[in-house]
């Protein structure tokens, strides 16, 4: 099977491979995709899911929604504490 990924995750999977993490390139890939869909058992539907929450954090942050991060961290605190 022939698959194309993008020149950043090439990359990326490079500097793995440099690294000493897998031993090649294929190692690189069938660990990826073990660890995502199998070992976590992460969802493609879950992933969509949490791409779309990020998605709508993002917007809402763009249109001046979001809390700074001092508000947030005071909240932690104040629940953790």
């Amino acid at each position: 099977m022939d698959i194309s990924i993008s020149n950043n995750l090439e990359n990326i999977l490079k500097a793995k491979i440099a690294e000493g993490a897998f031993s090649s390139m294929d190692e690189a890939i069938t660990f990826a995709i073990q660890f995502t869909f199998i070992d976590n058992k992460v969802s493609l539907e879950k992933i969509n899911e949490l791409n779309e929450k990020i998605e709508q954090g993002w917007l809402e942050m763009e249109a001046g929604k979001g809390r700074n991060n001092t508000a947030v961290f005071r909240d932690l605190r104040e629940k953790y504490a």
